[in-house]
């Protein structure tokens, strides 16, 4: 049986994904992802978690939300990015919290290279999206989908 916090996790993938496929093919992760994400959580968090659960999730949220922002300030993440990273927050929970942030920061890395590389590969640029074509952005949202879905793997190797 799976704990509550992984079912959680695992009812974000679906938007994660099409997020990341989005954000390969536009370079963007419409709000209606982010909305959606939210109202699952919204939806979904009552019968996962207790009152105790939420609060370092809506911290975590709201800290990851200020950073954001000045990372968009400084136009190194996009407003996508900005907008749905807190979402994703509200899902981890607090004793995966640190485990969430390496595997997103090496999701990133592995994300940026990737993009480096792809970038100068004529059969990638020639699928005419955003992300082949735009040498200054990275699609984050990849790195995001990547990263929860390592962290569900970690968290099922573990239980």
């Amino acid at each position: 049986m799976t704990d509550p916090a992984t079912l959680l996790l695992l009812v974000l993938v679906p938007v994660l994904i099409v997020s990341a496929v989005s954000d390969l093919r536009f370079l963007t992760i419409p709000n209606r992802h982010v909305l959606l994400g939210l109202g699952l959580f919204i939806a979904a968090a009552p019968f996962a978690l207790t009152w105790p659960d939420l609060a370092p999730r809506l911290i975590a949220a709201a800290i990851t939300f200020a950073i954001g922002f000045v990372l968009f300030a400084l136009r190194l993440f996009g407003g996508g990015d900005v907008k749905m990273m807190p979402v994703v927050m509200l899902f981890i929970p607090a004793l995966d919290m640190v485990l969430y942030l390496r595997l997103f920061a090496a999701a990133l890395l592995v994300v940026t290279l990737s993009a480096l590389v792809l970038q100068n590969a004529p059969l990638f640029r020639n699928l005419g999206w955003e992300s082949a074509r735009n040498r200054r952005h990275v699609p984050v949202g990849v790195a995001m989908a990547a990263s929860v879905l390592l962290l569900i793997g970690f968290r099922a190797f573990q239980g």
